[in-house]
């Protein structure tokens, strides 16, 4: 065999080892290429395959109502559980004060109260007031330097009904060591104002509030606005001495302090104690 046909039998035999190593790793990748698709799962299966562990469910409607402690605003109250109740329970109230009314006159009036409470929210009260009448400083001089009174009206008794409306209840803290609980109220009434003259009808209105110290007792503090219209009577003119001078309409402003006590709510029956559990035998 000659060197030139040694030479082609060599490269015909390392072009076919040549193209058999090239069929053996093309077989290789073409198998770990399906090996690789058969394990990896497919979109569709990773898209309907459950997750190993299922997420917590949360209950949004639990959570508002326990964190937030909101229900329907038409059946929860803002404010319950008040500390100090009035409702369908009677008071007594002593009261005193000022009334602001004739410049010539200072007026001091003290009285009392006996009220019904029908809910909260909603009181009527009877008020009798005394009042005490001196002649002011102003009065004084005017005598002083021109020998002379004033034609004026003193005050003597006021009696009516108010009617209450307690609309704001809430609680004060005092440099956060106390508590206090008070309520808000305006009041409209209407009675008889006597006065050195005569007797006239007197409507108020006003506004007012307490101050609970405990379950019957509470401070009260109120202003009132009282209108009547007054008769004068000539006290200067000597000819005309206690003949009827005219008419004129009189605005009282009235502060008074005071005290109610509440008595128990005699008409809510108290509930039946319970019978103890009978003892278990033994058999």
């Amino acid at each position: 065999m000659s060197a030139k046909e040694l030479t082609q039998k060599m490269m015909s035999l390392d072009s076919t080892l040549l193209f058999s190593l090239l069929l053996g790793v093309l077989g290789s990748l073409l198998f770990l290429s399906e090996s690789a698709s058969a394990e990896s799962p497919t979109p569709a299966q990773s898209a309907s395959a459950p997750p190993k562990e299922s997420a917590e469910v949360v209950d949004l409607s639990a959570v508002r109502e326990r964190y937030w402690s909101r229900g329907e605003e038409s059946e929860i109250s803002v404010v319950q559980n008040r500390q100090y109740k009035k409702a369908q329970r009677f008071d007594l109230g002593l009261m005193a004060g000022i009334v602001s009314s004739d410049p010539f006159l200072k007026t001091t009036t003290f009285g009392g109260s006996i009220g019904y409470h029908f809910s909260e929210y909603f009181s009527a009260h009877l008020i009798g007031m005394k009042h005490i009448v001196s002649g002011s400083t102003a009065l004084k001089t005017f005598e002083e330097t021109l020998g002379a009174t004033t034609n004026n009206n003193p005050a003597k008794s006021y009696f009516g009904l108010e009617v209450l409306g307690s609309l704001i209840y809430g609680k004060l803290s005092i440099i956060g060591r106390s508590i206090l609980y008070y309520d808000l109220h305006l009041s409209a009434g209407t009675g008889a104002m006597t006065t050195e003259n005569g007797t006239s009808l007197s409507p108020s209105l006003g506004i007012g509030q307490q101050i609970h110290l405990s379950d019957q007792l509470s401070l009260r503090v109120d202003y009132r606005l009282q209108y009547y219209r007054e008769t004068l009577i000539e006290k200067v003119i000597t000819p005309k001495l206690g003949q009827v001078v005219g008419q004129r309409d009189n605005w009282s402003n009235t502060v008074t302090v005071g005290v109610q006590y509440r008595l128990p709510n005699f008409f809510t029956p108290k509930p039946a104690p319970q019978a103890a559990p009978a003892s278990a035998t033994s058999q």
